[in-house]
């Protein structure tokens, strides 16, 4: 089976930065990437792709992690 690339957005890269290493932590691979401006509508948007087989547990780590996701983008949606 074959799974999409997913996004979590973030308004800041600190919190994209701090996301991507908790997931590191839970040995999950993701990547911070700069998303086009029109995520945020005001400017910066940057994002942490993951897998999309991973998303449950993405979720579930970052919100204990307290991290504060903007929006998450499925493979179909993701820039």
């Amino acid at each position: 089976m074959s799974y999409g690339i997913c996004t979590a957005t973030f308004e800041t890269m600190t919190f994209a930065t701090k996301a991507s290493h908790a997931l590191a932590s839970a040995a999950i691979r993701s990547e911070v990437v700069k998303l086009d401006s029109s995520y945020s509508g005001h400017g910066c948007a940057w994002g942490v792709e993951f897998s999309c087989a991973q998303e449950k547990n993405v979720r579930m780590i970052l919100e204990n992690a307290r991290i504060p996701v903007k929006k998450y983008l499925d493979g179909g949606t993701s820039p």
